[in-house]
């Protein structure tokens, strides 16, 4: 049986990128998922937090470390969730961390806008898919002479 684990959120903070000894990159992202609900008069209230701990590993690793605080995020976890609990020093209330390892992560388009700063490969990959042919006069070359 396949579990999977999606939420949306906020960054808390801006992702933060190391490297393992063996050069493995690695980011640790803060995401805060906040509930909302209406009231029996029709109000909206907001309920608590749930923060979560994203890791991501290598290349999306990489990618995610260019996001900002506040970006909303799109989480897509594996199923090897872990939660810690604690008790609250302020206020003495228990709570609870989640930590998952990302599978996909993605910039949320619902609030605000999502920009790609992937490079157009359209041109490039036409023109190399266009050069593997060889022109009529290669073709006639190419062809055996029996």
């Amino acid at each position: 049986m396949q579990f999977t684990f999606i939420f949306e959120g906020n960054l808390a903070e801006d992702p933060e990128l190391r490297f393992t000894p063996g050069g493995k990159s690695v980011a640790k992202l803060r995401v805060g998922h906040n509930t909302r609900r209406r009231t029996a008069s029709g109000e909206w209230a907001n309920g608590p937090t749930m923060w979560v701990t994203v890791t991501a590993w290598e290349g999306l690793a990489e990618r995610v470390a260019e996001w900002r605080k506040g970006d909303t995020v799109v989480v897509n976890a594996r199923d090897d969730l872990s939660v810690w609990a604690y008790l609250n020093q302020a206020n003495e209330k228990p709570g609870g961390q989640l930590q998952v390892t990302a599978e996909n992560l993605s910039l949320s388009a619902r609030f605000d806008g999502a920009t790609s700063t992937r490079a157009d490969k359209t041109s490039a990959r036409t023109s190399a898919f266009e050069d593997q042919w060889p022109t009529e006069a290669e073709t006639r070359e190419l062809e055996p002479s029996f």
